[in-house]
């Protein structure tokens, strides 16, 4: 987290932690299976799930809407509004220690994996089959929330939902 919010103050947007908190949740991951004592095949399960899921978000929300020009997320807008003084070091508190502190509260169950006793069980395996799949519906969810903001700002106020009432 250092790391980004010395990005995020070079770029000055502070958006740049939703994408490296899904990289330190996959960093987190493979640190605790590199250490853990726990059964070889579940840590290795779960570190690839991590890695996949982190990286797949990742890339998604580094896509969405974060390029040139889009300006400060209007969630993190909100709480740098509020600085009492410099918007950095607020932002330093506010959301980067956040965050860092969410990853680690997060990855708290990929950790317990990594040190659990006993070999993996028949009932991981299910779950597991769906983790790269995960992935493939971002796009198709992505194009059908264009389609829908299009048609309620073509649509006017009669269908009583305003673009901007909107909350993504």
């Amino acid at each position: 987290m250092p790391v980004t919010f010395a990005v995020a103050v070079r770029k000055g947007l502070h958006r740049v932690v939703d994408v490296a908190w899904e990289l330190g949740f996959a960093a987190v991951s493979e640190s605790t299976a590199a250490v853990g004592h726990g059964d070889a095949a579940r840590r290795i399960l779960v570190t690839t799930l991590s890695v996949v899921r982190g990286l797949c978000l990742a890339a998604h929300i580094a896509g969405r809407g974060h390029g040139h020009g889009h300006g400060e997320h209007p969630r993190h807008e909100a709480v740098l509004v509020k600085a009492p003084g410099s918007r950095n070091l607020y932002a330093l508190r506010m959301i980067g220690l956040f965050q860092g502190a969410l990853v680690w509260l997060v990855s708290l169950p990929v950790q317990a994996a990594a040190y659990g006793p006993g070999p993996l069980m028949v009932l991981t395996g299910p779950r597991p089959s769906r983790g790269p799949r995960g992935c493939a519906p971002r796009p198709s969810g992505n194009a059908q929330l264009a389609a829908f903001k299009a048609h309620l700002a073509d649509a006017g106020p009669h269908h009583g939902l305003q673009p901007a009432e909107l909350v993504l």
